[in-house]
């Protein structure tokens, strides 16, 4: 039994945290003895996150970081990680990429991996550009979640194309129970007529400056039309300043985070992402996977996810005038977004499944096992023990 153990820091559920509530109990349990240390800030213990965790079967335990710079978490991790004692340690976003590699290393483990989940631009700046490049040749291999950012690792942060792999987010198939759909319209006191709907973290990287401002253009031709965020974040009270100022208060509303996201979804029209960056877009495939059609951003690895004119409308980032004339463009054509919803759920079934992100995910690991302790483990879904041909080229 091959001891994995995942390190990511989190301050709630977004994206990275979501997939692995995803894809840690699906890991082969014969061969792979799987737990997660979650590094988590001292006012912001990330209940949702461990109750979620413990709901999946997955153990999981806490380490405190104190801040961004805090040494000791380092000596922490190697104490924890000796008496762990793992084959693999797999790291998840930044904090985790830089504390849990120097811990791991100091601690003897021979196998790291570190999934990257974002073409972040903090990941270019100096020093921790340097940092990065440092900390990364103690990685053997490394996990993008989107060609996009596979190619973002391999130039900005200098990593040899051979060992990084795309892996994209696999999503379960979720059937809704019409009995068990919340009337987005009655829950928020909207209006009966169109309601778009974006779920996301209010955060700049989000780009809802830019959707706000957009739906204040669809208002004047949709007079009707509501707009829905559900998510929360530090921009909340300045994005609610805005609807004020844009004089669009009684067309918005905003519901925080909601834990019945996938309840709320069907009954809206059309799903929008206005983001500035963006490493895939999960909440896209959610929405997808519910025939909703898509308007988002043209960034990171979105237009892996949704295939403008297919599935949905890509515009610039950054640029209202053109988010706002898709948004127009889908609402006059009702039958088109009946269309993209269907072929965007067709999509998430082909390519985004959770099989096949275990099937790529176990490879990888596999492969270090071979290569690192001579371990020929054989997964019950993909006979690997021929040898690994790649999930990607090892050219960009």
């Amino acid at each position: 039994m091959n001891r994995i153990v995942h390190i990511i820091k989190a301050t709630g559920i977004a994206g990275a945290e979501q997939h692995l509530i995803t894809m840690l109990p699906e890991l082969d349990q014969r061969n792979f003895d799987i737990c997660i240390i979650v590094l988590t800030e001292p006012k912001k213990p990330a209940d949702k996150l461990f109750l979620a965790l413990e709901q999946a079967g997955v153990p999981s335990e806490r380490m405190i970081i104190n801040s961004h710079v805090d040494p000791s978490l380092v000596v922490r991790l190697v104490r924890r990680l000796r008496g762990l004692d793992p084959s693999i340690v797999h790291t998840h976003l930044i904090h985790a990429d830089l504390y849990g590699t120097i811990a791991a290393r100091i601690a003897g483990v021979r196998a790291i991996i570190s999934s990257r989940h974002n073409d972040d631009p903090f990941r270019s700046n100096w020093p921790l550009s340097i940092l990065l490049r440092l900390v990364n040749r103690y990685t053997n291999r490394f996990i993008a979640i989107s060609d996009r950012v596979r190619v973002f690792t391999i130039e900005n942060e200098k990593v040899p194309a051979s060992v990084v792999d795309t892996v994209y987010y696999g999503l379960p198939v979720y059937e809704h129970d019409e009995g068990q759909v919340v009337d987005a319209r009655t829950e928020f006191g909207l209006s009966k007529g169109p309601l778009l709907v974006c779920a996301a973290r209010l955060t700049e990287q989000k780009g809802h400056k830019w959707l706000l401002k957009a739906f204040k253009s669809v208002i004047d031709q949709f007079p009707e039309a509501s707009l829905l965020l559900l998510g929360d974040g530090p921009l909340r009270e300045h994005l609610e300043d805005t609807v004020i100022n844009l004089g669009i208060s009684n067309h918005v509303r905003f519901a925080g985070w909601r834990t019945d996201v996938m309840e709320i979804l069907p009954s809206t029209d059309l799903f929008v992402l206005a983001s500035e960056w963006e490493g895939l877009g999960l909440v896209l495939l959610e929405a997808m996977s519910l025939s909703l059609s898509i308007v988002a951003t043209e960034v990171g690895g979105i237009p892996e996810v949704v295939v403008d004119g297919e599935t949905g409308w890509l515009v610039q980032s950054k640029d209202s005038d053109a988010l706002a004339g898709s948004i127009l463009a889908a609402l006059r054509s009702p039958n088109k977004m009946l269309e993209c919803g269907r072929m965007g759920k067709l999509r998430v079934q082909n390519i985004f499944s959770v099989e096949k992100m275990i099937i790529d995910t176990e490879k990888i690991y596999n492969l270090l096992l071979t290569q690192i302790f001579g371990v020929n483990t054989v997964d019950s879904r993909d006979d690997v023990s021929s040898g690994y041909e790649g999930i990607n080229k090892d050219m960009v």
